[in-house]
């Protein structure tokens, strides 16, 4: 099946257009973003037939930095959004500071369904299924160092499927929350619900955690990112910063940009709260 794809408006050299490998049975460009099927594996097949949907697959998209060789690992950001959205049209925040610091970018999506049936476990059943076919057609990139990174509930998403990856193998470098509150429904921040539910390991706690919140947001500025930063740190979270920008409640470019730098150094100690 050939894949979906399109060219994305970047400020990036034409040789990044002039790679071509094969994933699987479709044809990959650095610099293009390629949707692919990946076929549902048992937890996402549990998880559509307990909500009584009919669907086999779920669908990917990746988009390769320019140089891309697939004999060296890649750092692969992973884009989360709230329940009930979708991730792949949602690619285009990311794919701009992502590209410029070399990572390449996967998103996930399931079969749509209303925001009170996207549980945490049907969007991760949808993202394992495409992880695992990204393995099977490329096995390397298993090890490849991967960031989960949201805004709003999508930045909750990305602390509990980062729990969940872990906890099946997968190496995760970093964490990027944006605009992120305490889950009132759960009365803790969502890396400890994802520490609890998935049981992820120790390991799980030295994980770099960047929090980027608004100095104007009415949803999560900076009171709500203390909360949130200390009710990780009583949970035993030992990597998290987090910094205040200008603004309200959207993606920060800019503090984007500096955590996929940090999450390139995760031995270098959490930052103070920045007031900039």
């Amino acid at each position: 099946m050939l894949p979906k794809a399109f060219a994305l408006v970047l400020l990036i050299p034409i040789s990044a257009f002039c790679q071509t490998l094969h994933f699987g049975t479709n044809l990959i460009t650095p610099g293009v973003i390629t949707e692919f099927s990946a076929p549902l594996n048992m937890k996402a097949r549990y998880e559509v037939s307990r909500i009584k949907l009919q669907a086999t697959h779920a669908q990917g998209a990746l988009l390769l930095p320019e140089g891309f060789d697939l004999r060296k690992p890649w750092p692969l950001l992973i884009v989360n959004v709230p329940s009930g959205g979708r991730s792949i049209p949602m690619m285009g925040a990311y794919t701009n500071a992502a590209l410029s610091l070399g990572y390449a970018v996967l998103a996930a999506d399931g079969p749509q369904v209303p925001q009170q049936l996207d549980s945490i476990q049907f969007g991760w059943s949808m993202l394992a299924s495409v992880l695992e076919q990204m393995v099977r057609t490329w096995p390397q990139t298993k090890t490849w160092p991967m960031m989960p990174a949201g805004f709003s509930g999508g930045a909750k998403r990305a602390a509990t499927v980062a729990a969940a990856m872990m906890h099946d193998r997968y190496r995760v470098n970093g964490i990027f929350m944006g605009g992120c509150n305490i889950d009132e429904s759960l009365g803790e921040d969502r890396a400890t619900f994802g520490l609890k539910q998935y049981q992820p390991g120790e390991a799980f706690k030295l994980v770099p955690i960047f929090l980027s919140n608004g100095r104007t947001d009415p949803i999560a500025g900076p009171e709500r990112a203390a909360e949130v930063r200390t009710s990780m740190q009583n949970s035993g979270f030992r990597n998290v910063r987090a910094e205040i920008y200008d603004g309200s409640h959207q993606l920060n470019q800019e503090n984007l940009k500096a955590a996929l730098q940090w999450f390139k150094t995760p031995s270098k100690p959490s930052a103070p709260v920045s007031s900039k």
